[in-house]
């Protein structure tokens, strides 16, 4: 199955009497089968992983719980106070507000949505590095896209930014890991220059990787604070479904205050609230439970053991990929690897064809490689020999 070309799919119609229930699930289970499981070692280009096992039960307990509708579920809305809270001791902030949400896109959008309401103005700064999501937000909102140039290291560059800010900016937005390259802004000097501002972090994947890299004494001499312990930092979004180990969907926007959230908010009077504060209405609840589980279950020390063993993995595949000639971008921040090609696509496209599944980037030009909890040191060892074939047969 080659993803990059265009898929076709059997026309079905709902059937006019149902059929039996064993018909369905063995229907559904040969569908299954055909995706790719994070267990089969093959996904290299993910960000996400095989969530953990109490997560999983847990989210089971709560199909039917909806916190678009708080009144009827306040166990439910305490477990995301306290995933909330758990939160905001991770990332520097003692009282914490906000919510989870369906992953870093919607708390991207919902941030830059706060902005142009409070504000009343329409730029939004960003870096190049930012996530697609950014320029989605943008389309959505009407708002006027102010890129920012990148730094020889890939982060947004200073000079650039106080270049192009102006007094009609509604929104500074920056990255703590970017999606390609694992790139960290640097927060404080970027809330030094846009102080006054709305300034949003996007932490979505970082979010769960530099605090226990941090702990570790991992973290590269450049990455300066990043999070709320930087004043100038308003807002933060951070994905429990990616490093934190949760199910699917499960992302957070986090404010460092409480007066935002009356930017967000509609009347909802046939509901036990009486106002709404997120875009989607009916709120998944079993990832936040889920999410809530395996922070508990985990905790700090079991974050920093993952984390040193995505790292431990990260510089295996480096050396294994230099011994076939490929060199890093940059040297990693995190578990992200990018190394230099001039023909990512193709090699992408081989790859998939033998059943292996590996990213790229477009500026510059290179291979991406993501390594999370599943990709073992095993996996590892059966992917290079066909990413070397394939070189050489470019």
């Amino acid at each position: 199955m080659i993803l990059n070309q265009t898929l076709h799919f059997e026309v079905v119609h709902m059937d006019e009497k149902g059929i039996p229930k064993e018909e369905v699930w063995n229907t559904v289970l040969d569908l299954k089968r055909k995706d790719i499981s994070f267990g089969s070692g093959r996904i290299f280009g993910s960000m996400c992983t095989s969530p953990e096992s109490i997560a999983v039960e847990v989210n089971r307990l709560f199909q039917e719980s909806n916190l678009g509708n708080p009144g009827l579920y306040p166990g439910t809305m305490e477990i995301e106070n306290r995933v909330l809270s758990m939160l905001g001791s991770l990332l520097s902030l003692d009282r914490p507000f906000g919510h989870v949400l369906s992953g870093g896109t919607e708390a991207n959008i919902t941030a830059m949505y706060r902005a142009k309401k409070k504000t009343g103005r329409k730029k939004v700064v960003f870096p190049r590095s930012a996530h697609f999501s950014v320029l989605k937000a943008i389309n959505i909102l009407d708002l006027d896209p102010v890129p920012i140039d990148l730094d020889d290291s890939f982060r947004m560059s200073l000079q650039d930014l106080e270049d192009k800010l102006t007094d009609d900016v509604a929104l500074a937005l920056c990255v703590a890991g970017s999606t390609e390259l694992g790139a960290v802004d640097d927060v404080e000097r970027i809330s030094e220059i846009c102080s006054g501002l709305p300034l949003h972090v996007d932490a979505a994947f970082g979010g769960f990787v530099l605090p226990f890299l941090k702990d570790l004494d991992m973290l590269p001499d450049h990455v300066s604070r990043w999070d709320f312990g930087v004043n100038g930092v308003s807002s933060l979004s951070i994905d429990p479904h990616k490093m934190g180990g949760s199910t699917i969907p499960a992302g957070c926007l986090i404010f460092r205050e409480e007066y935002p959230l009356k930017y967000l908010s509609v009347d909802s009077p046939y509901l036990t609230s009486s106002k709404a504060y997120t875009l989607a209405g009916t709120r998944d609840s079993g990832a936040v439970a889920a999410a809530y589980a395996v922070m508990r279950y985990l905790g700090r020390d079991g974050y920093r053991k993952v984390v040193s063993n995505c790292m431990e993995e990260t510089r295996y595949l480096l050396e294994r990929l230099r011994e076939v000639g490929l060199e890093p971008v940059l040297d990693p921040v995190m578990n992200i690897i990018a190394v230099h090609h001039n023909d990512p696509r193709k090699v992408q496209t081989r790859m998939e064809e033998q059943g292996f599944f590996i990213s790229r980037v477009e500026v510059p030009p290179a291979l991406r490689f993501v390594v999370m909890p599943h990709v073992t040191r095993a996996a590892i060892d059966e992917m290079l020999p066909v990413l070397e074939n394939v070189l050489t047969s470019i």
